[in-house]
């Protein structure tokens, strides 16, 4: 390793002392004739000493989702391209969905005719309940009837019916008597003809109540006869008879009441799969993320799980860095890593060392994991990595600020306008194109980092700054 620095420090250093050679006499005379030369300037800082590998990988999505239908069918959109990038939810292709809404509409009107059937087998339920109540009620009725006409009349109602003859006795008597008298006084000429005749009707009438009356009575006390007795008895299996139908109608209707349950159950069922078979006709992006590979076109006929779209996501990127075996002691999980894309500097952070050495490079493989939130590094890109093995801090600068003509490297400081030359002693670290300056230079200081190989020591120079120190 020390080796490849020393080569590298001398190539830089040679490459350097051929474009400045000179005479001191052209020194002298080129000082104090010149105009001020225009060269770059920066402050000398102290910055952090990093071993530079010259690493190198290709950026890749941190995860890669590929992406298919989960039902076959017809692409009716898949236009996004190759290299766009999508949002998390976002519906990135779909298929034709008529079908799909065709059974969810089936699957609907299921729901509604199970729902018809619930309803008329309760209406029969309830009304199988009412004739049961009025089965109840016949029975309790030809029951009572039956009792009834087995006892006979009681003994209140015999004197009831005795003593319903009894007046209406006395009320015949009275009648026969006012129409005998009335008879006697129409024919003496002392009653109209009109008083007659409604003594003889009230006579009459009162007859006939005297003799309803005696039938009852002789009804009573006779008894019901052999037909009432059967007629009793038939009314009472008539309204057992209404009860057991009532009954078994009742049990139909909750056994319709619980099939229709089942079917609307079975049409709940049926409707969540067309729904979620509808919903599997869109494609969702699972990830904030940017589209890998396409696969398929509006149009195409896929099948349940043929890919259509790979996306990666790439809030956070990943590289597998090639690391040399003999270096590989030098990474540990968890360890910071500098990394560079087209002069943009990253921290990135080691996830995994892997296990085992390639046979073919005799490299092992190193995962770094770099935050991308803007996601404006994207996968495919090409990085260069470095990783950071000291927390010690030194001064740095540009290797072409550095001037060697073979006996000792001196830079130009800029000191009020004029470039004055001084010495410096480098150590062997050489990092990123940079020299470690070990003497000769103060954090603080003014150099000149651009243009120093066309500069004499007393120089007037006009500086612009910018670089990096």
């Amino acid at each position: 390793m020390n080796k490849q620095r020393a080569l590298v420090i001398l190539a830089l250093s040679l490459s350097i002392a051929i474009a400045g050679c000179s005479t001191g006499k052209e020194d002298a005379a080129l000082s104090s004739a010149a105009q001020p030369t225009f060269v770059r300037t920066t402050i000398v800082k102290s910055s952090p000493l990093h071993t530079a590998y010259n690493l190198s990988g290709t950026l890749q999505a941190y995860e890669e989702n590929t992406l298919a239908f989960q039902n076959g069918g017809t692409v009716a959109s898949a236009y996004l391209a190759v290299g766009t990038a999508v949002q998390k939810g976002t519906v990135i292709a779909s298929l034709d969905d008529a079908d799909y809404k065709l059974q969810v509409a089936q699957a609907t009107a299921s729901i509604l005719e199970a729902q018809a059937g619930i309803d008329n087998a309760q209406a029969n339920l309830q009304a199988a309940s009412s004739a049961i109540q009025s089965a109840d009620a016949g029975i309790t009725g030809a029951s009572a009837n039956v009792n009834k006409v087995n006892k006979g009349a009681r003994t209140q109602e015999k004197q009831q019916a005795q003593a319903t003859v009894d007046k209406a006795q006395s009320a015949y008597n009275k009648a026969k008597t006012d129409s005998e008298r009335t008879q006697k006084l129409f024919e003496a000429g002392a009653a109209t003809a009109s008083d007659n005749e409604n003594a003889r009707l009230n006579a009459t009438a009162t007859l006939k109540d005297l003799e309803q009356a005696k039938e009852s009575l002789s009804l009573l006390l006779e008894g019901a006869t052999a037909e009432d007795h059967q007629s009793a008895q038939a009314s009472f299996q008539d309204a057992l008879a209404g009860k057991s139908k009532a009954l078994a109608a009742s049990e139909q209707a909750a056994a319709s009441k619980k099939q229709a349950h089942a079917n609307y159950e079975k049409a709940l069922v049926a409707k969540g799969q067309a729904e979620l078979a509808l919903s599997r006709t869109r494609l969702i992006s699972p990830v904030n993320g940017v589209i890998l590979s396409k696969s398929v076109n509006t149009g195409d006929l896929v099948a349940s799980g043929q890919a259509v779209y790979r996306i990666g996501s790439i809030d956070r990127l990943k590289v597998l860095l090639p690391v040399p075996d003999s270096e590989i002691k030098d990474w540990k999980k968890g360890q910071q890593v500098k990394v560079v894309l087209y002069e943009e500097t990253r921290q990135g952070t080691v996830s995994n060392v892997y296990p085992s050495t390639s046979t073919d490079t005799g490299r092992v493989n190193v995962e770094i994991v770099i935050n991308n939130p803007q996601r404006d590094w994207l996968p495919g890109q090409v990085i260069k990595a470095a990783q950071q093995v000291t927390d010690k801090n030194g001064i740095l600068v540009p290797a072409e600020a550095v001037i060697n003509t073979g006996t000792e490297p001196f830079i130009f400081k800029d000191i009020k306008g004029k470039a004055v030359k001084t010495p410096v002693k480098l150590s062997d670290q050489v990092i990123e194109n940079q020299l470690q300056i070990v003497s000769g230079l103060r954090e603080g200081e003014r150099i000149v980092i651009k243009g120093a190989e066309n500069l004499f020591d007393g120089n007037a120079i006009k500086a612009e700054e910018g670089g990096r120190p």
